[in-house]
C-alpha cells in the first residue's frame, strides 16, 4: 500500500487543561512513536518572539504533516 495516500487522522486540540488529560495524550503519542506511526522531530527554528514557545514536535509518517504538543502551563491551556 502506498503510505503517501493515507490521510492524517490527528485533529487539532486547543486546551489540554487537566494534567491527567495531557498525561493520557502523551501516552497516546508515545505509543504511536513505539509503533512507528510517528517520528519525533527537532523544533522548528522559525518559531520566534511573540509565538508560543516549546513543546515536542512530531511527524505523522503517513501524511507527512508536522504537529506540536505543548504542555499546559496556567493560564495557558496547552495545545496539539
Amino acid at each position: 500500500m502506498d503510505n503517501s495516500l493515507k490521510l492524517c487522522i490527528w485533529e487539532e486540540v486547543n486546551g489540554l487543561c487537566l494534567i491527567n488529560e495531557y498525561s493520557r495524550f502523551v501516552k497516546y503519542i508515545e505509543a504511536q512513536l513505539a509503533q512507528g506511526q510517528t517520528e519525533e522531530q527537532t523544533a522548528d527554528p522559525n518559531y520566534g518572539a511573540g509565538e508560543i514557545y516549546g513543546g515536542r514536535w512530531f511527524k505523522d509518517i503517513y501524511s507527512g504533516q508536522i504537529w506540536r504538543l505543548v504542555a499546559p502551563d496556567f493560564p495557558f491551556k496547552g495545545l496539539w
